[in-house]
């Protein structure tokens, strides 16, 4: 466009002359037609380029929460590996109340161990039943994770023993279907295996049943200790226990 042809004159407020704007008009180019992008196309570019900063920063946010829970996690292995539980307990201690699984079945192995490891009976059923309520979260939030059913059967059965040896009996079938489940979720994991087929865990049972004076049922049980294949010096002790009591009930019947 020419410079001779723009309107001069006219005040900014005012604006230029009407004769002058007129000349200005008929020496453009007819055909020129300024393109103005519609608000509602600029308002959504924007909101494209809003979206796509926000969905990046939330993608990088996520991939760094999930990178931190895996050398969390890994961290908290090592440890359990070098049996150092407390240590391991104090790691994972600040996520407890947390919904991730993997983090709260970690938390109450390491409570069970813990216990195992207190000559307190206070301190050894604090840690019991702290571990307990956790499993029972992480079951509650995942019920298809083998690790959960291993470790709630060990709970039940541990945290029972506290109610006595009625509410102990009266939990066995439950703390072998969570067994049984995790087997079928992972059939390799040899601690499931070991606890199903344990030649104490077959004699504390068949003890159980003779102080509760159902004899048939202790007979089975003890009957299966005795015939357990040993592979401790504690399993050999547990077959020569359940031999005895076998000895003894059937001395008792004959009389």
């Amino acid at each position: 466009m020419k410079d001779e042809l723009r309107p001069k004159g006219g005040s900014k407020e005012i604006g230029p002359d009407p004769g002058q704007w007129a000349l200005w008009v008929n020496g453009m180019d007819r055909n020129y037609r300024p393109f103005i992008m519609p608000v509602t196309w600029l308002s959504f570019i924007a909101s494209l380029q809003v979206t796509s900063v926000k969905d990046l920063g939330d993608t990088e946010k996520i991939l760094s929460v999930k990178e931190a829970t895996e050398n969390l996690i890994t961290e908290a292995d090592d440890l359990f590996s070098e049996n150092k539980y407390k240590e391991l307990y104090e790691l994972l201690y600040p996520y407890k109340e947390s919904n991730d699984v993997e983090i709260l079945w970690r938390l109450s192995r390491a409570l069970h161990h813990m216990s195992k490891q207190q000559c307190h009976n206070e301190e050894k059923k604090r840690y019991v039943f702290e571990g307990y309520d956790l499993i029972v979260k992480a079951l509650q939030l995942n019920d298809s994770h083998y690790a959960v059913h291993k470790w709630y059967a060990i709970f039940l059965d541990t945290r029972a023993a506290y109610d006595g040896i009625k509410a102990r009996v009266t939990q066995l079938p439950n703390v072998k279907n969570h067994l049984l489940q995790a087997v079928e979720l992972n059939p390799k994991d040899a601690t499931t295996l070991y606890i199903l087929g344990y030649c104490q865990n077959l004699l504390m049972l068949g003890k159980t049943y003779l102080k509760l004076e159902k004899d048939e049922k202790a007979r089975y049980y003890l009957k299966l200790a005795s015939l357990y294949p040993p592979q401790t010096d504690d399993d050999l002790q547990a077959i020569k226990e359940a031999c005895d009591l076998l000895k003894n009930l059937e001395k008792q019947q004959q009389q």
